[in-house]
Formats: C-alpha cells, sequence, structure tokens
C-alpha cells in the first residue's frame, strides 16, 4: 500500500511541476485511475476518494499549511483522513510541519507507561488535539524535497482519547518490571479486567535460575510498594506470593512464578482482588 501511495504522490509532483508548460494542464487525476493506483477494491465500505492537484484536499485545516516558499503539491481526502502534500526544496518540512502544529495546540502525546513484562510506548510520531490527530513524513530519494501530512478527524471525545489508558480506580496498575542485565525478553502479552490482572513473558539469557529470575523482578515489585511473601524454591520453578493495593484502596493478591532453566525460562504474574480481609 506504501508503495502505491508512493507513486501517487509521485504522480501529483510531476503533474503539478509540468503544470506551467501545458497549455491545458488536467484539473485532477481520474479517480478510476488513482484508486486503482492505490489498491482499492471497490470496498462498499470504503468512500471514494477525492483528490486535488495544486490546492489543499477538502477537509485539511488551512491553518496547517506552511508558508512560503513551501508549496501545495496536491493531496487527497478519503472518508475521515485528509493526505496532504507540500513541497519545499529546503527539505525541512518535517521539522517546520511540527511547530506548525504546535502552534495550533497539537501535542505530542506523551509516552505510554509499560505495564508488568510488557514496555510502554513512544514517543509518537503523530500529534494531537480535540479536532483530531495530524502527522508529517518527509519523502525519500527523487521526492525528497516533498512531505506528506495526514491529518484524521476525529469522531468522538478527542483525537488523544486512543493515547490514554483507560483504567479506572478499583483496577490494579501494574508498574512496569524491566529485565535484570543480560536477560532479553523475547516476548510478552498482558491483559485485565474486573477479576484478574496479568503479565506474563518468554525471557533468555546465558545461565538463567528461575530463582534468580524471580528474585530480580521481585525487587522491583517490592520497591512499588507491594508486599511479598518469602518464595517457594524448586530446581526449575520458583514462585512468590504478593500483594497490593488499586488507587481506591482495593487489596489484591497474586503469584509471581517462573518456569525453566538454561538458556529460557517463562514468566508471569497474575493478580486477582481479595474478597476476605
Amino acid at each position: 500500500m506504501r508503495r502505491f501511495l508512493s507513486a501517487t504522490w509521485m504522480t501529483l509532483a510531476v503533474v503539478a511541476g509540468c503544470a506551467s508548460s501545458r497549455q491545458a494542464p488536467p484539473a485532477a487525476i481520474p479517480v478510476p485511475l488513482a484508486s486503482a493506483l492505490l489498491g482499492d477494491r471497490g470496498s462498499p465500505a470504503t468512500p471514494p476518494p477525492n483528490f486535488s492537484i495544486g490546492q489543499l484536499p477538502s477537509g485539511y485545516p488551512t491553518a496547517l499549511t506552511p508558508a512560503a516558499p513551501a508549496t501545495v503539491v496536491g493531496g487527497m481526502t478519503t472518508g475521515d483522513e485528509t493526505v496532504a502534500v507540500f513541497a519545499d526544496s529546503t527539505r525541512r518540512l518535517a521539522a517546520v510541519m511540527e511547530e506548525l502544529f504546535e502552534q495550533h495546540g497539537f501535542m505530542r502525546p506523551p509516552a505510554t507507561p509499560g505495564s508488568g513484562f510488557s514496555p510502554g510506548y513512544g514517543p509518537y510520531s503523530s500529534f494531537c488535539s480535540d479536532s483530531g490527530s495530524v502527522s508529517v513524513e518527509p519523502l525519500t530519494g527523487s521526492n525528497r524535497r516533498l512531505a506528506r501530512v495526514t491529518y484524521r478527524r476525529a469522531l468522538r471525545g478527542g483525537g488523544c482519547l486512543g493515547y490514554r489508558a483507560a483504567r479506572s480506580a478499583d483496577q490494579l496498575t501494574l508498574p512496569e518490571l524491566k529485565p535484570p542485565d543480560g536477560v532479553h525478553v523475547a516476548g510478552s502479552h498482558g491483559g485485565s479486567g474486573t477479576g484478574e490482572v496479568s503479565s506474563a513473558a518468554d525471557v533468555t539469557g546465558a545461565n538463567l535460575r528461575a530463582s534468580t529470575i524471580v528474585a530480580q523482578y521481585a525487587a522491583q515489585l517490592v520497591a512499588a510498594g507491594w508486599i511479598a511473601d518469602p518464595p517457594a524454591v524448586s530446581q526449575r520453578v520458583t514462585a512468590q506470593y504478593f500483594e497490593a493495593k488499586d488507587a481506591s484502596g482495593g487489596r489484591w493478591a497474586g503469584v509471581l512464578m517462573a518456569s525453566g532453566g538454561g538458556s529460557a525460562l517463562a514468566i508471569s504474574l497474575i493478580m486477582h482482588p481479595r474478597v476476605n480481609p
């Protein structure tokens, strides 16, 4: 899809650059041709794109137009997404556009914190506001003087909501657990609900021992204010009981466990609300 988009923007640039030398430049790219280049298969759920050449596409915020010497190459609008392409020989359009976003109330969302064995996300390349989100992508190669700006209108509640983790006060938040030195998290996953919060991961390294890994992760939980019982240790499995409180003061209990050894371990943390005092 990205390859088709690049081809379409190259066509836009060529048409715009040659317009002054033609007596009858086309008013727009033929929609069937552009749709075919973009890989459209005629899905009834996808609205037909609306293209423009030499002017801003419909729905694009005019305030987010860079000043001269930048020029408008063209763009397209499909549903709630508008893409505009700008040209500037200084090749600083990406930095210029990001400054423009901030000047008009768009902000870069803060990085999303990690949870359990899963790392956080960020920094984000998009900027957001109550009206929607916007991002800029400088093109490369023969199109390196161009930049593509994508604006997505927010349907409900503001464009920044998608970057915020919604969590109620009675939902336990797992602290981000960093792997010890020399240990690599090969894959992680987790989940949360009213009755459980969990995180699990596969870790790799040299001379791994379940008891050592549990002790190193347990130290991070204790540092976060969790209460630990002594671990139960066997040759290839180590488990340790923990208690913690959510933001509303509710008590949770569960087990941190690691199994395996040598070069690979599986580790998990599963917490449940405590029903009994």
